[in-house]
């Protein structure tokens, strides 16, 4: 008879585990690279490290046949009370075509599934998206495991987890910074948690993390940059603007490429201000527009300093601009320098 365990739980709740309150089946499922790391590292030192040269066994299922590794799996431990299986690539549960060339037995599997051995935690390690939920054996997985959820964090998920994380490993940051840091990494959560890491050591202990201090050691990304441009051109900066156009240039960037991120920000900025005047807020505005909220936060702080007229006349300069660079009317690279000019020194 199938015993239903039908749960997920997050990484932070596997670790707490141990040996005996894992149930015989386990999917680890996700593309999150941090928790995958972690996932891993808790499996890997579940077995004392006397035992776990008998007990613990890896199998790449696009290299080794399931009917191996189950037969390991339906083994009585040796000179120990568990043993733990882990099964990778099992590409026979996604829709993807694989160029495996190993026709895995599933029915073995199912009938494991079915009747676990007692003494061994099975793991079945699916970095993947998603699995395919229209085969059999899929439901069946998901049915009679334990789900440890290691997906791709997106949204405000990225914003809690952060929190989590930093509060857990009792590090300081202020909201400013946290808000910075998520930014400049794109609101990619591994990303965020290796830079944490590296800020705390910089911090030192006790002392907490400042928007300064992500400002200075967290690259910036290309976005802040033309965000930068744009600041000083419409601030009549024209040195500063000028230095920093030559320096997207040096660093291989390509004139069209700025062009059309630069329209892309002037048009947030109209955005923004003609929302703003219309009553919406800045969270509305992010949501309707389904730009980042930070970018919408930093469009509205510039916004205080520029007329509508204003940045109308630059976005239809820049539209005219990049029709003409297009049909080779313009010099892509002088054209733009001379735009960024004429609006620098007005």
């Amino acid at each position: 008879m199938v015993k239903t365990v039908n749960q997920g739980i997050s990484v932070a709740q596997l670790t707490k585990m141990d040996l005996t309150q894992l149930p015989p089946i386990c999917l680890v499922l996700g593309q999150e690279p941090v928790l995958l790391t972690q996932a891993q590292q808790y499996f890997e030192q579940l077995l004392p490290a006397d035992e776990a040269q008998m007990n613990f066994g890896r199998y790449d299922l696009t290299e080794t046949n399931l009917a191996a590794a189950l037969d390991d799996a339906a083994s009585v431990p040796f000179f120990g009370d568990w043993r733990l299986v882990i099964l990778t690539q099992p590409t026979f549960l996604t829709a993807t075509p694989t160029k495996n060339k190993i026709d895995q037995p599933v029915d073995l599997l199912s009938a494991y599934l079915q009747q676990p051995q007692p003494s061994t935690k099975l793991v079945i390690w699916a970095d993947y998206e998603k699995l395919d939920e229209r085969k059999k054996i899929t439901k069946l997985l998901k049915k009679t495991a334990l789900v440890v959820d290691v997906a791709k964090l997106t949204g405000p998920a990225v914003s809690r987890t952060l929190t989590a994380t930093a509060k857990q490993a009792n590090i300081a940051i202020a909201p400013d910074a946290q808000e910075l840091l998520l930014h400049r990494v794109r609101d990619d959560y591994s990303q965020a948690f290796q830079q944490l890491q590296q800020l705390q050591l910089y911090a030192g202990p006790g002392q907490t993390i400042t928007k300064q201090m992500v400002a200075d050691l967290v690259e910036q990304i290309i976005d802040d940059n033309i965000f930068d441009l744009v600041a000083a051109t419409l601030n009549h900066q024209l040195q500063t603007a000028l230095q920093i156009y030559q320096k997207l240039l040096l660093n291989g960037a390509e004139p069209i490429a700025l062009l059309a991120l630069i329209l892309t920000q002037v048009r947030l900025l109209l955005q923004t201000k003609i929302m703003q005047q219309s009553g919406f807020q800045q969270g509305s505005i992010a949501q309707q527009l389904k730009v980042h909220p930070y970018r919408v936060k930093l469009a509205l702080q510039q916004n205080r300093h520029f007329e509508l007229a204003q940045l109308m006349q630059m976005y239809q300069e820049l539209v005219d601009l990049d029709y003409q660079i297009k049909t080779g009317r313009a010099e892509k690279e002088q054209a733009l320098a001379l735009l960024i000019t004429k609006f620098a020194s007005h």
